[in-house]
């Protein structure tokens, strides 16, 4: 379980997309996101080193990122942490809730035609109500995660 503080909202998208479960709030104070990792026992990820260092002398996890490209960041965190889940695009991208399955016939009337043909297993979101499906998008992601050697 992550924290990815406000610098790295990218990050905690693909993150989310590989399964883990990464709180962002872009407008949480640094107390605020030192409080939310202690009480849920999340590792920080920043780009702060003054909230790296907090976070280390409040006894909690945290690992500080260099690079400010998403990739690097991935490679970079895969470095310390076992990014291999076997959960990948099982949580919504925009705010982490894990996602329900859904059938067909009660998002039609909310997924292009297309979509419809083509794909036969659908998530919906059940906090931000969006829907998801593994389409070519999803195969770039799965693509580019395995380039990096993730």
């Amino acid at each position: 379980m992550f924290f990815v503080d406000r610098m790295l909202g990218r990050l905690a998208r693909k993150l989310r997309l590989l399964g883990f479960d990464t709180l962002y709030l872009a407008q949480a104070s640094e107390e605020q996101i030192l409080q939310l990792c202690k009480q849920s026992n999340r590792t920080l990820i920043t780009r702060d080193r003054a909230l790296h260092m907090r976070a280390l002398k409040n006894g909690l996890s945290s690992h500080l990122i260099r690079s400010d490209n998403w990739k690097e960041q991935l490679v970079e965190l895969s470095s310390r942490f076992d990014l291999s889940n076997t959960e990948r695009l099982k949580r919504c991208s925009l705010c982490n809730a894990q996602l329900i399955p859904i059938s067909i016939d009660e998002i039609r009337h909310r997924v292009p035609l297309y979509v419809q043909n083509t794909q036969s297993e659908f998530f919906v979101c059940p906090v931000c109500d969006r829907i998801y499906w593994a389409g070519s998008h999803v195969q770039h992601a799965i693509e580019e995660f395995r380039r990096l050697g993730i």
